[in-house]
């Protein structure tokens, strides 16, 4: 069964940096296959991993709503969504890419939301990881059409709406205590000078800290010009990376 990593937090804060590189550190060090999930609204995953996304769930949800009295004769809606679904998946090397997309519109989910569940549970078994890309409320582990997590990582720099995320976070996980196994802090980002009172103002939370991981202008200037985070090449960060891969039990850690 495969490990599940949610990484969570503020937008502004390299969330969504730090999924990507996740999945790719897990498929460089020959522990994949990887399944990457775009959680996040913003949908940015796909431009940092160097995928390039077609259509997410959140389109085949409308178009499964518009499409219904259009169907192929003998074709069922589950049967439907299930090829659609096929479809979303973009594969790269060592991971495959699925992009939720945009929110739920006026019609009715419920049935479509429990098709998508279930695909995503038949599915997930076939990798080794899956890392989700979440936004910052969690909405697809607290309404449940994403699998249980096993690491769910929140990413903090030192911007104060972050610390207040944070703590939003953790109260909502702890009415899905049962979904999360464990909780894990990054601080990324954060000045020398500011990091005793980041941490004074993260003592507080449950979550355990893993590491700080410092500023980066090479990594800045990647993402600032819009490219792929495969080229990245001597950074310090892929080593934080490393770091909180073992120690949410990959590579030599104990999960």
């Amino acid at each position: 069964m495969a490990k599940s990593i949610a990484v969570a937090g503020k937008g502004g804060t390299g969330k969504s940096t730090i999924a990507a590189l996740l999945v790719l550190h897990l498929c460089e060090k020959g522990m994949g296959p990887v399944l990457a999930v775009d959680a996040d609204p913003d949908s940015n995953l796909g431009t940092l991993l160097g995928v390039e996304t077609a259509k997410s769930i959140g389109d085949l949800r409308e178009e499964v709503l518009k499409e219904m009295k259009n169907f192929p004769a003998g074709m069922s809606k589950a049967s439907y969504v299930e090829a659609g679904l096929h479809q979303i998946i973009e594969e790269a090397s060592g991971f495959d890419l699925i992009t939720m997309g945009r929110g739920e519109g006026s019609g009715c989910y419920c049935s479509l939301n429990n098709m998508i569940r279930k695909f995503s549970q038949d599915l997930y078994p076939s990798y080794s990881w899956v890392v989700i890309d979440n936004e910052a409320g969690l909405e697809h582990i607290s309404r449940r059409t994403t699998q249980y997590i096993d690491s769910l990582i929140v990413v903090v720099n030192d911007n104060p709406l972050s610390f207040d995320c944070a703590e939003r976070i953790e109260n909502l996980t702890e009415d899905l205590k049962s979904r999360i196994k464990k909780k894990f802090l990054v601080t990324n980002m954060v000045r020398d000078g500011r990091k005793d009172e980041v941490h004074r103002r993260l003592s507080g939370l449950k979550s355990e800290h893993i590491c700080d991981i410092p500023y980066d202008a090479k990594l800045e200037e990647i993402v600032y010009e819009d490219k792929p985070l495969t080229s990245l090449s001597d950074s310090p960060t892929p080593g934080y990376i490393d770091l909180i891969i073992e120690k949410i039990g990959g590579i030599n850690g104990n999960s």
